[in-house]
């Protein structure tokens, strides 16, 4: 068992260094474009490295102005701003809370479905289930429970 395994790691070897040796053999015409093609790629990603850089430089300068604008004393926090005017943060997040107003008017309750007796009677004489019953008369599936064991105690 183990030389037959020890036979076809070697064989399967052998085919895959013989297949690599064909795709090399067969692309060395093109290692200058290879080459070419691999410069190129490196250059763009260090031409987007460069940019993030650059970008995030540029956004960390504004956050370190930006605090160093701001001045925070217990729950007031102001903004000098650049033409030296002062902005005060606290008073404008309070102004921009939504005020009480009055309650507004509740909606009126839903109308109860006026079913006799004598109708669920019938539909129970029927046969027809229950939850069928509910969805037909409008009425809520406890309420025809309740109608039901009132009309069994009945009979």
């Amino acid at each position: 068992m183990q030389r037959l395994f020890l036979i076809a790691m070697a064989a399967v070897v052998i085919l895959a260094i013989g297949f690599v040796t064909i795709i090399v053999v067969s692309i060395i015409p093109y290692f200058s474009l290879i080459g070419k093609v691999a410069t190129g790629v490196v250059i763009v990603m260090l031409c987007c490295l460069a940019a993030l850089m650059a970008s995030f430089t540029w956004s960390r300068i504004g956050i370190w102005g930006h605090r160093r604008r701001t001045i925070i004393a217990g729950e007031v926090v102001v903004y000098l701003d650049t033409d030296g005017k002062i902005v005060h943060l606290s008073a404008m997040h309070e102004q921009a809370k939504v005020p009480m107003s009055a309650p507004e008017k509740a909606l009126p309750a839903p109308k109860k479905p006026e079913v006799d007796n004598e109708t669920l009677s019938e539909l129970f004489e029927r046969g027809i289930s229950l939850r069928n019953i509910a969805e037909s008369t409008g009425l809520k599936y406890y309420q025809v429970q309740k109608a039901y064991q009132a009309w069994r105690s009945q009979q």
